[in-house]
């Protein structure tokens, strides 16, 4: 067999070969990679505790981690592996978005898998379900899997959420079997009154089905929790978990429950961003909430998530636009050739829309909400609550453009002053954990999915290099920089032609989520 160096044609890259391995050889130890790909002397990142193994050689075969030799192994190619030069790069696991509708309006519109696997997305949590689109999700995977399809794994998927409709206790617990013979992977909960959630909970636990999602005001976040809530999305939605936090407690969530607010489901008939008509009814409850938050009480139940082991998924970019929905920050991202003119059009209809019907003091208000969301946020990391990052991209999320929400999100989290390593954590070691898929992903280690992402610059001294992405590796396939810059501009130039689509038909679809 005719074997060779790893190199490329260049000189230089063919020196860099042979430093990394070891120079001539002699006794140094050696390895033959006959197929699959070597990520030539790259630099490790231990999401464990942010350490650095420099100058690694990753050996990718079958979509697994191979080998992984340093320095001084001498290492040679035949047949058909691919040597790829990695001087000077970080390699991390690929990225978890645990919070995505990508899959709700499939039909709709291209696809975004381009977006996210070019933005080191390698897996997603779908939030949004039925039985037709778990259906969808195991096709998707399984076509992913055979090498049909390029796009993230799904990793789990809900059947039809819980948002109301199971009134009673018997039909909260009849909707949690049918979900269960769906093959629904958790319960997915945004509305019920208090004895439907309770019985759900109960249910869930019976049938071995998490539960996410939205917080209700018939039950405390406390309550929640003890009750085996396993994942609190947008630190509960609306005023959420942080009305725990208030001294005035019980007597806001009195009011509320007596009919003095309107909570989601909003009416079919709204038009406008969430966040305008929940605050224009319920602003002076966020008001009251935010002057009399206890740092104490929310301490105590930071401690309590940590005891259960509630998960949070904050989804802090989605928070943020909400609250600052005509913030030129977003009306002018030069990533908005990533959606259809139609959804641009409808963002910024909802933009303006913000402006004309918001009052002053309510924008203030919930901005000033947004802050304590933030500080929330850092609390909770530090009392040890286990977190995951996602985005709830989606066509009603405004703003919010996939995969380069994930990384929107990484500096939301950075500007509440959680460290890059804990934001790492967030996105690749905690999602394995919350899986019970540390075997497989999380860290950087042979045997584990070649589920990769190459970064130009070390991603422990500034969250920002998170998103200086050099290549992707998703399950052993190799994207070069070139490879990805082609899928965005391919999705920016698919959405450019699309012609069908209607501000009406998204309103629509924004009603369904």
């Amino acid at each position: 067999m005719n074997k060779r160096l790893i190199g490329t044609a260049s000189a230089v890259a063919i020196a860099v070969v042979l430093y990394a391995c070891g120079g001539s050889g002699g006794s140094n130890p050696s390895i033959d990679v006959s197929k699959g790909t070597v990520l030539l002397n790259a630099n490790v990142v231990n999401t464990r505790d942010g350490s650095v193994s420099t100058g690694m050689s990753i050996v990718i075969d079958g979509g697994k981690i191979q080998q992984i030799v340093p320095v001084g192994t001498n290492v040679t190619i035949s047949g058909a592996g691919q040597a790829v030069d990695a001087t000077g790069k970080f390699v991390v696991p690929g990225y978890q978005d645990m919070h995505v509708h990508s899959m709700d309006a499939a039909d709709l519109q291209p696809t975004d898998w381009p977006l996210y696997i070019a933005n080191g997305v390698t897996g997603v949590r779908q939030m949004g379900g039925s039985a037709a689109l778990i259906q969808r999700a195991r096709k998707l995977n399984a076509d992913s899997a055979a090498g049909l399809v390029d796009a993230p794994e799904v990793l789990m998927i809900p059947g039809t959420l819980f948002a109301g409709q199971a009134a009673t206790a018997a039909a909260a617990v009849k909707f949690v079997q049918d979900r269960k013979t769906d093959g629904a992977d958790f319960i997915k909960v945004t509305a019920g009154n208090r004895e439907s959630i309770l019985a759900m909970l109960s249910e869930a636990k019976n049938q071995n089905l998490g539960v996410a999602g939205h917080l209700v005001p018939a039950v405390s976040a406390l309550e929640s929790s003890k009750a085996g809530w396993r994942a609190i999305e947008h630190l509960g939605a609306g005023w959420g978990l942080i009305l725990d936090c208030a001294n005035d407690e019980a007597a806001i969530r009195s009011a509320v429950l007596s009919g003095q607010a309107f909570n989601p489901p909003f009416p079919a008939t709204f038009t406008l961003n969430p966040r305008v008509y929940d605050g224009t009814i319920n602003g002076k409850f966020y008001q009251r909430i935010f002057d009399t938050y206890s740092d104490a009480k929310c301490q105590t139940l930071a401690q309590a998530f940590v005891q259960n082991e509630t998960w949070q998924v904050p989804t802090l970019i989605r928070l943020r636009t909400q609250n600052f929905g005509s913030d030129a920050l977003y009306r002018n991202d030069p990533n908005l050739i990533y959606v259809s003119r139609a959804t641009r059009a409808l963002w910024e209809q909802l933009a303006l829309e913000y402006v004309a019907n918001l009052s002053a003091s309510t924008s203030a208000t919930l901005k000033q909400y947004y802050g304590l969301e933030q500080k929330v946020t850092k609390m909770l990391k530090q009392s040890g609550v286990k977190m995951m990052a996602g985005s709830d991209t989606s066509t009603s999320a405004v703003w919010v453009i996939p995969g380069f929400s994930l990384h929107q999100e990484f500096r939301e989290l950075a500007a509440s002053g959680l460290s890059p390593l804990e934001i790492l954590q967030m996105t690749t070691l905690n999602p394995a954990e919350f899986l019970s898929r540390q075997s497989t992903m999380g860290t950087v280690d042979v045997g584990k999915n070649a589920d990769l992402v190459v970064l130009d610059a070390n991603p422990m001294l500034d969250v920002a290099n998170l998103s200086k992405i050099a290549a992707v590796v998703m399950k052993g396939k190799y994207f070069s920089k070139a490879a990805l810059d082609k899928q965005k501009s391919d999705v920016a130039d698919a959405y450019s032609k699309v012609t069908i689509q209607t501000i009406a038909s998204l309103i629509e679809t924004m009603h369904k989520d």
